[in-house]
């Protein structure tokens, strides 16, 4: 039975979240300050006790945005994970197999995100942290986390990147992550479709698949021989269901979040299509521009091919 996910600050949650807060922020009356300014919440003084009792004071739930502010206004935590990085414990871990060979050095900001990363999956919070991007964001499924992961190391990554944390953000933007996926399908699809063109938008490319559906294939070939009618369908439907684009209009409606999370998987499917060759010109349609083979007598009957 899949395990029940607690949004926001459950109360089994709520004093180990506040311990782990000012144990990583005793020493940070700067962070302190910065973290208060951004809450919009006055202090006395730079003292991470006082900057508790006024969030708890106001709502519990915001010990959350002073965890996602935290780790994203930290220098001293960039600076362990991108400069100082993990030790190595090569001796030490060759006397037990349970000991890690490599981890974050003690007492370091990199070693404290790794036990709030521990206590939110022991709290079954549906949050958890983003090691890369150095916030709080929603669980998903590991598979299905690998996979975005991958795509977004490949060319439109930023935008994927955006749109993967607007959607799954500690406060989900609907319609900046429908943006982004959009920007992110027209980054790869682009300069693959319409190389020469100008300013192209992604309604372009759709025009242009459906209109040459027989120049262009799929990788996986069955029965409809790389036939391009589901990548057509999917960009049609991520196309037309981005209601930011008719803003002001008649048809204009907020992005809803269940819609925006759907448009954002479905761009890190076709920007990986995109980005792999598993969308391309047909092979006979490049041929055609080739001068074609003799045929003599000698060449085999069909049937002996």
């Amino acid at each position: 039975m899949p395990e029940t996910l607690f949004d926001g600050v459950p109360d089994h949650l709520q004093q180990p979240l506040t311990e782990w807060i000012i144990q990583y922020l005793e020493r940070s009356p700067e962070l302190v300050q910065r973290i208060a300014l951004r809450l919009r919440l006055p202090l006395q003084t730079p003292d991470v006790r006082e900057l508790v009792d006024a969030v708890l004071a106001r709502e519990a739930q915001e010990l959350l945005d002073v965890v996602d502010l935290a780790i994203q206004l930290d220098t001293a935590l960039h600076w362990d994970l991108d400069v100082r990085g993990m030790e190595d414990n090569t001796m030490e871990a060759s006397l037990a197999a349970w000991i890690p060979k490599w981890r974050w050095p003690k007492n370091s900001r990199a070693a404290a995100l790794e036990q709030l990363a521990c206590l939110l999956a022991d709290a079954g919070s549906a949050l958890q942290v983003d090691w890369k991007e150095r916030h709080l964001r929603r669980r998903v499924d590991i598979t299905v986390a690998t996979a975005a992961e991958h795509t977004m190391t490949l060319e439109s990554h930023q935008h994927l990147r955006d749109a993967w944390t607007a959607i799954y953000g500690r406060h989900p933007d609907p319609a900046k992550a429908y943006d982004e996926a959009v920007r992110a399908v027209e980054a790869a699809a682009i300069p693959i479709v319409l190389p020469n063109g100008g300013q192209e938008t992604l309604g372009k490319v759709l025009s242009h698949l459906q209109d040459a559906r027989d120049k262009w294939e799929l990788a996986v070939e069955g029965k409809t021989h790389g036939a391009i009618d589901p990548l057509v369908a999917m960009i049609k439907m991520l196309w037309h269901g981005h209601t930011g684009r008719h803003s002001g209009g008649p048809t204009f409606r907020p992005q809803r979040l269940d819609e925006a999370q759907m448009a954002v998987h479905l761009a890190v499917t076709l920007v990986h299509w995109f980005s792999t060759d598993a969308i391309r010109r047909r092979q006979r349609d490049q041929n055609t521009r080739s001068e074609p083979a003799d045929v003599t007598e000698s060449s085999p009957a069909v049937g002996q091919l």
